[in-house]
């Protein structure tokens, strides 16, 4: 347990050897705590943290040697942003009091803070804690913004800037949409509640298609009463879409997360709100010029299906169409003359070389090298000597004339062929 360093004094009490009663020495006691102890500050880890009846908190604070009982009374308590919790390590601040029917002490404990985190964080992510277990935080949850919205509802400050800056936004993108305000005050004790009952007031209006919740820039304390629990469950519960455009871009809110959509600034929610004319009015325009388009190239194609019934233009057409049809055949009959001459010349190229090869192999060439042909006078020629006898009568033809012999002798040499 750490204390502040102080210098007590005590008062006197009386001898030791007086004899006094328990409520006299409890007295006793309680003025020397209480007049030493009236303003201190202590760390520790919070224990068995208990919200009474009336909002009193009742917790313990320990370290590993000690454990002091505390009590944080309603009063205190409601300025403190964040939610008192087990194993939490603080820094509490106030008076030491004794409690005379038990003869027991605690602390008094005006203020609190967090110990490596500011207040104000921790509040945040608690409660942010809290409704993401209760689902309010998902993402299925979240409703679409009607494209083209005639009616919107507006939860701010009738004085505030954010709500000139909605007004001349919408009024620029959609003119004829009607606006009803919901005015609460958006800062300061009680601020809460008048944004959750300004949200609530607007659900009892049939024709309201979606509210927009705004404030302009501001610190985290300014800006807090969009970062509590009645906010919070008062948007989640809404019929009516949401749009919540709570401070500058870098400026995360409560409502942000619950909303249906998140604006970066209130300026940034009418424009989406109002986005719906937009776009429809730039569709429009893109099939405009589609359907003009369309109708240009069927006008075109029209415009040549008449020409084509025109007979001057048939006429010309087929003439377009010979002259294309006789240059194709001229092409093809020069072709045609040209591949026929080759193939004669082929022809009689090899004729010339079959003509000389004949040649070369005739009987003639073969006679006017000295050679002799013998025919027997059947006529039969004859290839071996074998197939004549001594006396028969030979006819041997000649390169000029013939010779009239007869056989004297046969002699049949074996030779290889």
């Amino acid at each position: 347990m750490v204390v502040e360093s102080k210098v007590y004094r005590t008062r006197s009490v009386k001898s030791q050897s007086a004899v006094m009663t328990v409520s006299e020495l409890t007295s006793q006691v309680q003025r020397v705590l209480e007049g030493a102890f009236d303003s201190i500050a202590v760390t520790g880890e919070v224990s068995n943290a208990q919200v009474r009846a009336g909002g009193h908190w009742y917790f313990s604070l320990k370290d590993k040697d000690a454990t002091l009982q505390c009590v944080c009374f309603r009063g205190y308590n409601q300025f403190i942003k964040f939610e008192l919790q087990n194993g939490m390590k603080v820094v509490v601040r106030g008076k030491l009091s004794v409690y005379a029917p038990k003869g027991s002490y605690n602390m008094m404990v005006s203020g609190i803070a967090p110990v490596g985190v500011g207040d104000w964080q921790l509040a945040f992510e608690q409660l942010k804690s809290k409704l993401e277990q209760e689902g309010f935080l998902d993402a299925a949850r979240k409703r679409p913004i009607p494209l083209l919205p005639r009616r919107i509802g507006v939860v701010t400050s009738p004085n505030a800037a954010a709500l000139r800056d909605i007004l001349i936004a919408l009024r620029r993108r959609n003119p004829n949409v009607q606006v009803l305000i919901s005015p609460c005050r958006v800062q300061g004790d009680g601020s809460s509640e008048e944004i959750a009952q300004a949200i609530v007031d607007l659900q009892s209006l049939s024709d309201v298609d979606v509210i927009i919740v705004a404030r302009g820039g501001g610190s985290i304390e300014d800006l807090w009463s969009f970062n509590t629990e009645v906010v919070a469950r008062a948007i989640a519960a809404s019929r009516i879409p949401i749009i919540s455009g709570v401070g500058h871009e870098t400026d995360v809110t409560i409502a942000d997360l619950i909303a249906d959509l998140r604006a970066p600034t209130p300026t940034a929610a009418a424009e989406l709100v109002a986005k719906g004319r937009v776009e429809l009015l730039e569709k429009w325009r893109n099939l405009n010029r589609r359907l003009l388009h369309s109708v240009e190239q069927k006008v075109s194609r029209a415009r040549l299906a008449l020409n084509r019934l025109d007979p001057k233009h048939a006429i010309l057409r087929h003439e377009e169409r010979f002259k294309k049809m006789r240059h194709i055949n001229e092409s093809r009959k020069a072709r045609l003359i040209k591949a026929m001459e080759n193939k004669l010349s082929r022809s009689k190229h090899r004729a010339a070389s079959l003509k000389e090869r004949l040649i070369a192999l005739s009987a003639y060439n073969v006679l006017k090298r000295g050679f002799s042909i013998l025919h027997k006078t059947d006529g039969a020629i004859v290839r071996n000597a074998a197939e004549v006898a001594p006396g028969d009568l030979l006819t041997a033809s000649l390169f000029k004339g013939r010779l009239s012999l007869r056989v004297e002798e046969v002699h049949d040499d074996e030779r290889e062929n």
